[in-house]
């Protein structure tokens, strides 16, 4: 049967129980209420009977006595003897044929009768009319019959004496059968009972036994067994359905965990041996930047060397055209992108990038200002040639004019003031053509640094690309640089413009220089930043690696 709770299947069992128990009282009680009725019925009826058939056997041996003794005395009180005896025969009979009828009983009864009617009138009467001896007669000739009506009843007696004992013994077997089938049901009620309560024990206990074994199991660390069979649904059956559950939620969030933990354990590795190789790459960057440090002072240094040189030849290009105008755009934008945690690579790249940009800048300009000098030396060589014909032309005619004499002094003035000023201009240009071969000079100088410092840029770029590709590209940065510097024009004016353009050119580049080497240095220091925040990743993930592997030691120590 299927019950939903413990206590209507113990309520079942006790049912159970009780129900033979009720059984087991009422085969006793219809026993016990068969003996009695038994023993009732000898009681009531065969000893009834046994003390009547022996009250008539005295009876008749009585009335016998009492006639005798009338017969041979004469004394009235034998007389009243056989009388009460006649009576109380009659009463006895009454109350013998009022319990059961008898043929033989009834015989006798009418025996007795006709014999005491025979000796009332045969011998008592008879021996009242003064007959003694005929009374004497008559009644010794009725002493066999009165022996054989005492015989029948005392044999009726004896008879149902036999007919007792035989009832007694039967009663007697019955109730040893009774109670031997009392024991033996007793018996069976008991090994019924124990079995019922063991049954009933071994339904509660086994599941309940099962489910501790269970617990037992989990609290070992062992969750490999299969799901418990759920045979019931009552209490203990609920109680097996929830440590089922509970055992399929600790196997799932343990192996849950598990992975978990493995893929901690195994992005941990990766990091260390990710943050090992950044720190290997931003070591390296940390060398090149000091390289390129060193290259950039040498270049801020040969800047500022060329920014004096063309201050003196923009004071010199001042004495020959004062009016100059100054064009120039500069221009610099920059963008970084940052992201939280991946800042410092972000700006390590932004800042190698703002150099590579402005040392190529720097060169480019440098290239140009060897163009412009170039041109320069074409115009200067120009004014030298004009000078040197002028020169001839004042000569030729300063001759002209001594030939024409008098005529010709106004002439030859004029002519001596235009060779002066001829010999003034070749002396200003020489003076020019020297500014501007020191300035080619220093201008070569300073292009082999740039190219120097260009190169280191470039290595130190190339390691941040690498360096930033190994951390999966960590920081993307734009930087963008524009210059756009006027041509100079063909005239002199343009000759000043230039000047003034490329002393603020050399100005630039030596701030630039001079920002080059700001950057780079905190270049480093933001490298070497990057570098300790590396280590500090590196320990985390190699603490991360120990919890992880910790999480694994204790999962393992249950039994998926």
């Amino acid at each position: 049967m299927d019950f939903k709770s413990i206590s209507k299947r113990i309520v079942f069992s006790f049912s159970v129980v009780i129900a033979i128990v009720v059984l087991f009282i009422g085969y006793n009680y219809y026993a016990v209420k068969q003996s009695n009725s038994a023993t009732e019925q000898i009681i009531d009826e065969e000893l009834q009977l046994l003390i009547a058939d022996y009250e008539q056997a005295q009876t008749i041996a009585l009335r016998i006595a009492a006639a005798r003794g009338y017969v041979l005395s004469g004394e009235e009180k034998y007389k009243k003897i056989f009388e009460d005896n006649v009576a109380r025969a009659v009463e006895t009979e009454q109350k013998r044929l009022a319990i059961t009828e008898s043929g033989d009983f009834s015989k006798l009864a009418e025996m007795s009768k006709e014999w005491s009617r025979y000796v009332e009138k045969e011998v008592l009467g008879v021996y009242d009319r003064g007959q003694i001896e005929l009374a004497t007669k008559n009644l010794a000739s009725m002493s066999e019959k009165a022996t054989e009506i005492r015989e029948g009843y005392e044999e009726l007696a004896q008879n149902r004496k036999q007919s007792i004992n035989s009832l007694g013994e039967d009663i007697i077997k019955v109730g040893k059968n009774k109670q031997l089938t009392g024991i033996i049901v007793g018996i069976v009620i008991v090994i019924v009972s124990i079995m019922i309560a063991l049954l009933s024990a071994r339904i509660i206990s086994r599941p309940i036994i099962a489910v501790t074994n269970r617990m037992q199991r989990i609290t070992e660390g062992d969750l490999s067994e299969p799901a418990l069979v759920v045979k019931s649904k009552d209490e203990v059956g609920q109680l097996t359905e929830a440590t089922n559950k509970m055992s399929d939620i600790l196997n799932s969030l343990l192996k849950q965990i598990q992975t978990v933990s493995n893929d901690v354990a195994a992005h941990s590795e990766e990091l260390m041996q990710s943050s090992t190789e950044v720190k290997t790459g931003t070591e390296q960057i940390v060398d090149t930047v000091n390289e390129i440090a060193s290259g950039t002072e040498v270049q801020a240094s040969n800047a500022s060397d060329v920014a004096t040189t063309m201050t003196e030849f923009t004071l010199k290009m001042t004495d020959v055209n004062n009016s100059s105008t100054d064009v120039q755009q500069y221009s610099q934008n920059v963008m970084a992108l940052t992201k939280e945690g991946q800042g410092l690579m972000d700006a390590s790249t932004a800042q190698m990038t703002s150099i590579h940009h402005i040392v190529k800048d720097s060169v480019y300009k440098v290239d140009e200002l060897s163009k412009q000098t170039q041109e320069i030396s074409k115009i200067v060589a120009v004014i030298q040639d004009i000078a040197a014909q002028t020169n001839l032309l004042a000569l030729n005619a300063a001759i002209e004019a001594a030939r024409a004499g008098e005529h010709g002094k106004g002439f030859a003035v004029v002519a001596d003031e235009v060779r002066k000023l001829a010999e003034q201009v070749a002396v200003s240009v020489d003076d020019i053509t020297g500014i501007v071969q020191k300035i080619q000079r220093d201008s070569i100088t300073v292009t082999s640094s740039l190219e120097t410092g260009y190169q280191e840029v470039e290595k130190g770029t190339a390691q941040i690309a690498s360096t930033n590709e190994t951390f999966n590209q960590i920081a993307e940065a734009v930087y963008s640089m524009s210059t756009n510097i006027n041509s100079m024009t063909t005239k002199l004016e343009e000759v000043v413009q230039n000047t003034v353009t490329i002393n603020k050119s050399v100005d630039e580049i030596a701030a630039v220089s001079e920002q080059s080497a700001a950057g780079i240095q905190e270049t480093s220091a933001t490298i070497e930043q990057a570098a300790s925040s590396m280590d500090e990743i590196k320990n985390s993930s190699a603490n991360l690696a120990d919890m992880a592997e910790n999480l694994n030691d204790l999962v393992r120590k249950f039994k998926l």
